[in-house]
């Protein structure tokens, strides 16, 4: 009896070490970005903090010598002192008299060195100046509670003012560095997504390749000539398709890291050399291709042959999607502000739930008819050439019923255009 054989069961995906730790370490970087800078955001309060509590300290102080001093010089008898005083005096024949709410040892300081002193009796904190004046020795105590609540105060008002500012200063650093990280994550998902459609769209070619290619190398002793030959040309096909893949790919980037060098380009002139450049591959699949050029000269600026492969797509494109006996037709057209190059075909049309992916890189729908249609990075790329020479690509189809699509591109300022002769 033979046992039934079960199935393999299936493995958990896993993500890639490199992109978990790609994401990691960006997370990890912004949150000690944030970190760091909450910290200096933190040190640099508590400096200004700690510098406007001495100053204020050392002007509070100044403040009350001068007090003392200016009471001292007009003390003349113990009534009627300033708010926050008391005076103790002892005239030229030694009588000693304390003024109202001095404390019972006030009375010692009068026998004390010229000068400042600290005094303290119970809980009340006294700075005192012991001096002479005209009419005897004179001693001011100056009560310092009121002082010392307002440095309090201004203690309590510094600690929270250090608090709030660390608390904003780490609530703002972490947004602003979670904003500034955001491209960069974005910029490295779309790295990673591009890379690996890359490859994606690469692996089939190469792998029709390598199967052509080992295919003819063990059975090249035991086919005929002719069949060796359209082995070959069907190699020659699939390394032009790889070859043109990665041109795509190379343009692309190309595009993304800046402008190339621009020059004046005379877009009839260069859609006349695609015509015929593409017109033997479209007449062996029974297309026809025809080009209808304006009165006018559309000149636009860019680079030449980012603006050839972009019109080159277009065409091709539209002759991979026309039933044989179909037609392609090329216009250029121009006005005072822009040049039109418009590919008009009678192929297939393209589907309405297409038409939302039809400029996503590597986005495939229906191909020829009866087969897979597949738009690649070809349209993708039409549109970026478009962007970056500051133009647009508009499309216009009905399945069924063919398709067009217009490249417009701003002309030339200096080559306006004019009509031929």
């Amino acid at each position: 009896m033979r046992t039934r054989r079960r199935g393999r069961p299936p493995t958990l995906a896993t993500r890639p070490a490199a992109v978990i730790g790609d994401e990691h370490l960006l997370r990890r970087a912004g949150r000690l970005a944030a970190l760091q800078s909450a910290i200096a955001l933190a040190l640099v309060l508590l400096v200004v903090g700690v510098a406007v509590f001495l100053v204020d300290s050392r002007v509070q102080s100044r403040q009350i010598d001068t007090q003392l001093r200016s009471i001292v010089a007009t003390a003349e008898d113990v009534d009627d002192p300033p708010p926050g005083t008391v005076i103790v005096l002892r005239d030229h024949d030694g009588a000693t008299e304390a003024g109202p709410g001095a404390p019972p040892r006030a009375l010692e300081l009068v026998d004390a060195p010229n000068g400042f002193v600290e005094f303290r009796d119970g809980d009340r904190h006294f700075r005192v100046l012991v001096a002479d004046n005209s009419y005897g020795r004179a001693v001011v105590l100056l009560d310092l509670e009121p002082f010392e609540a307002g440095r309090d105060r201004l203690l309590t008002a510094l600690a929270l003012a250090e608090f709030a500012g660390i608390a904003a200063s780490t609530l703002v650093v972490f947004l602003l560095t979670r904003r500034s990280i955001r491209p960069l994550s974005q910029a490295l998902s779309l790295q990673r997504r591009f890379v690996a459609d890359a490859s994606h769209e690469l692996r089939a070619p190469l792998t029709v390749l390598h199967t052509r290619a080992q295919l003819l190398a063990r059975r090249a002793g035991r086919l005929e000539p002719s069949e060796v030959s359209r082995q070959l040309e069907g190699l020659v096909d699939d390394t032009r398709a790889l070859s043109e893949l990665v041109e795509d790919l190379l343009l692309s980037a190309s595009l993304e890291s800046g402008p190339d060098a621009r020059e004046p380009v005379d877009t009839a002139d260069m859609c006349e050399e695609i015509r015929d450049s593409v017109s033997a591959h479209a007449q062996s699949l029974g297309v026809t291709v025809d080009l209808e050029r304006d009165t006018a000269t559309a000149v636009v600026s860019g680079s030449r042959p980012a603006l050839r492969r972009a019109v080159h797509g277009l065409v091709d494109n539209a002759v991979t999607h026309v039933r044989p006996g179909g037609r392609v037709t090329i216009r250029v057209a121009a006005d005072a502000e822009y040049a039109r190059i418009t590919v008009t075909d009678t192929g297939i049309g393209i589907p309405p739930q297409q038409m939302q992916r039809l400029f996503t890189r590597f986005a495939h729908g229906p191909d020829r008819p009866g087969g897979p249609r597949r738009y690649g990075i070809g349209l993708a790329l039409v549109r970026e050439v478009a962007e970056a020479h500051g133009g647009r690509v508009l499309v216009e189809s009905r399945e069924g019923h063919g398709a067009s699509f217009t490249l417009e591109l701003p002309v030339d300022s200096q080559k306006a255009p004019r009509i031929r002769p």
